[in-house]
Parts: C-alpha cells; sequence; structure tokens
C-alpha cells in the first residue's frame, strides 16, 4: 500500500486537527475539552507517523483512542451537554471506522499475499 495514499490517515489527521480547535469552536465544557485537545493530539501523532511509515500498531492506537472518545462523556461526566455529546460520538465513529478500514486493508492485503506464496506451492 502506497504511503502518501493512505487517506484514512489523511482523514484521521483532519479529525485530530478538528478535536483540538472544537473546545473553541464549540465551547465544550472543561472535561470534554481536555478529553478533545488530548486524543486529538494522540490522533494525530499516530496517523501522521502512520503517513509515512505504515505499521499497524498506529491504527490499533487510533482505534482505541476512536472507543476512548465515544465512551468519554460518560466516564468523565459530560454526557448532559448536547454539543461535547455529538462532538465525541462522531469524532470518535469516525476515527474508530477509519483505523479499521486501514486495518482490514493491511489485513487483507496481507491475507492475499500469504495466499499468493501458498497457493504456488501445492501446483
Amino acid at each position: 500500500m502506497d504511503s502518501l495514499k493512505r487517506w484514512e490517515d489523511r482523514i484521521e489527521i483532519g479529525a485530530g486537527l478538528w478535536l483540538c480547535l472544537s473546545p473553541l469552536v464549540l465551547g465544550l465544557p472543561a472535561p470534554a475539552a481536555w478529553c478533545a485537545v488530548v486524543v486529538g493530539i494522540g490522533v494525530i501523532i499516530l496517523a501522521s507517523e502512520d503517513l509515512f511509515l505504515p505499521a499497524q500498531i498506529e491504527d490499533w492506537g487510533n482505534a482505541i483512542l476512536g472507543i476512548g472518545l465515544m465512551v468519554s462523556p460518560w466516564a468523565w461526566g459530560y454526557a448532559d451537554h448536547r454539543f461535547a455529546l455529538l462532538n465525541a460520538l462522531a469524532m470518535g465513529f469516525l476515527v474508530t471506522l477509519m483505523s479499521g478500514w486501514a486495518l482490514e486493508r493491511a489485513l487483507y492485503d496481507k491475507f492475499q499475499a500469504w495466499r499468493a506464496a501458498h497457493s504456488h506451492a501445492h501446483d
């Protein structure tokens, strides 16, 4: 997979940037703001590294961050703030979806290579 064509990482970087800016734009309460900024920075770091040095560990890391972001409104007590809740759920889902998509593609490519290598052994 060509690292410059990894559109999932680019979308994750955009989501991370939005997460860092969203406390200012949406006026999020302190727990939601801290969570958005910390997760946003983590997503940006992992997606940027994965964009230039592709490995599955970054995708797994972003998937965990995305799931954590979706759980955070209840874990940190800001589920009653509508914009904070929607932001956490939407961005968490997007990051998890993009990471899952990238993982599926990487695992599928590895499976295809394994299958090609083993199909010639049985000819």
